[in-house]
């Protein structure tokens, strides 16, 4: 009888219990449960003089053969040499590749192997990453001239760094937007390239630095 009465309040008190403290819901589509990483890389780069040309590529982020590269953030600092000069620089999406031109070979270039980096050296599926990334000291030939323009953005550009001065910053920053299921930068195939493009002439040479970003799935 005892067990019974007990049992009794057991399944009363059960009763009295939100519905949420009794079963896992089941969330809804779009909505984030859980943190999954993804396999993520960045690269470096710095000290790069960017061709002075207007509408010129001068850094670029191509697709893979095999994963779909999503590029979560684009980042560039620079200075000029001579005098201040405010840029437009113009984020676009390629259906084509670059041809031609020069790419950097020093650090200058985030497409150097050693500036590649994962970011979880200890997942397996972080073996390598397989998109391309360049940056050029001489203009190549833009095969595709009816890109989207993805984003666009100001640069302040100090003339050197002093005590009161920092560098100017375009910060192309697409990471946040999956926060609210935004889709992000998409790289499908290896015919498809991301670049920053300067819509301006460089009136003064200039020094950039920053880095990039991106997921493969």
């Amino acid at each position: 009888m005892k067990k019974l009465l007990l049992a009794s309040a057991a399944l009363g008190l059960l009763a009295l219990c939100p519905a949420s403290a009794q079963i896992n819901a089941v969330p809804q589509t779009g909505i984030t449960s859980g943190y999954l990483p993804k396999v993520t890389y960045s690269s470096a780069f710095f000290g790069f003089v960017p061709v002075t040309t207007t509408g010129t590529d001068q850094i670029c982020i191509s697709g893979s053969a095999s994963k779909i590269v999503r590029v979560q953030r684009i980042t560039i600092y620079g200075t000029t040499t001579t005098a201040a000069q405010t840029l437009a620089l113009a984020l676009v999406r390629r259906a084509s590749l670059d041809t031609g031109g020069t790419a950097a070979t020093t650090t200058a270039n985030p497409g150097i192997a050693t500036q590649i980096a994962s970011r979880d050296t200890g997942q397996n599926t972080n073996t390598g990453s397989t998109a391309v990334l360049v940056s050029y000291t001489a203009a190549p030939t833009i095969v595709d001239t009816a890109p989207v323009y993805i984003d666009a953005q100001l640069i302040a550009l100090p003339l050197g760094l002093t005590s009161t001065q920092v560098p100017g910053v375009a910060d192309f920053y697409f990471a946040r937007d999956a926060e609210n299921n935004v889709q992000l930068a998409t790289l499908r195939g290896v015919a498809q390239q991301i670049c920053v493009n300067n819509t301006a002439t460089l009136s003064n040479a200039s020094v950039w630095a920053g880095s990039i970003v991106w997921t493969e799935e």
